[in-house]
């Protein structure tokens, strides 16, 4: 018997850093192009109306902000879902953020718990922004789903401790200059992991060219779609449903020494 498919779409976008309503009107004409050929969640990039500018404050929105407000209208009537790169702002406290909309409102709120520090200037993050601490899980057509914002994903236990919590699929929002399939695939195929990466493409804060690499890769390892310096959205049929039986023949998974590790942390 065949499971039950979930159309993933995968925005990889051209998005100005600073221009917010550019940004949010070209967001919003994607997102209407991935509904219409039938999405069911419509994945964009880490910070995707800000980026990294001197007036990050001044241009972050709260939770339930326009953005969220300007995707949720446009999800009227549909059982699909946005989950977009938030540059949060909560009372005097930032925040990188994945915020899930649907056509109810704010679903949920990932925060990026592992800030990138190994910069200088606006992408040494720990001097704007507050860390996340908690993971965070959705449904996805009744599928159990997680989300990880860019430097989040370069940890293995990241993707690791989203399979120990029965996700399905995993969403990896990424702001960089590339995130494409051969820094996906070991992790889906060790954690037996359905994965949906994004990414940026276009000119950076620094006006260096990202490439992009915004791809789809199955619970195998394997490369469903991907899509390199260009903007556009990508598309996949997934099937979640076939995961759990995967995960549990799967020799890197089942094969883990949680008893060991553990005492070496």
């Amino acid at each position: 018997m065949g499971h039950e498919t979930v159309r993933i779409a995968v925005v990889q976008q051209n998005s100005v850093p600073g221009e917010v309503e550019n940004n949010r009107a070209k967001a919003l004409t994607f997102a209407q192009q991935a509904l219409a050929n039938d999405a069911d969640i419509i994945l964009f990039h880490e910070e995707l109306l800000v980026g990294y500018v001197e007036n990050m404050r001044e241009l972050a929105e709260e939770v339930d902000g326009p953005t969220s407000r300007a995707f949720q209208s446009l999800l009227t009537g549909s059982n699909s879902l946005i989950l977009w790169g938030l540059t949060e702002r909560e009372k005097d406290k930032y925040y990188i953020a994945a915020t899930l909309v649907g056509a109810s409102g704010v679903l949920a709120n990932y925060r990026k718990t592992h800030l990138w520090w190994k910069a200088k200037g606006l992408r040494h993050e720990p001097s704007f922004y507050t860390p996340g601490d908690e993971l965070v899980t959705f449904e996805v057509k009744g599928h159990k789903s997680g989300v990880m914002i860019c430097y989040d994903g370069d940890f293995p236990e990241m993707t690791r401790a989203y399979a120990n919590l029965n996700c399905q699929m995993l969403f990896w929002l990424n702001n960089r200059g590339e995130r494409g399939h051969g820094e996906v695939t070991k992790l889906a195929e060790t954690n037996s992991m359905i994965m949906a990466a994004s990414c940026v493409c276009g000119k950076n804060e620094l006006g260096y060219v990202c490439r992009g690499g915004s791809n789809i890769t199955n619970h195998t390892g394997g490369l469903l779609a991907e899509i390199w310096d260009k903007e556009g959205v990508i598309y996949a049929d997934v099937e979640p449903g076939a995961v759990p039986e995967a995960r549990r023949q799967n020799p890197w998974y089942i094969g883990r020494r949680s008893d060991l590790y553990y005492r070496y942390i």
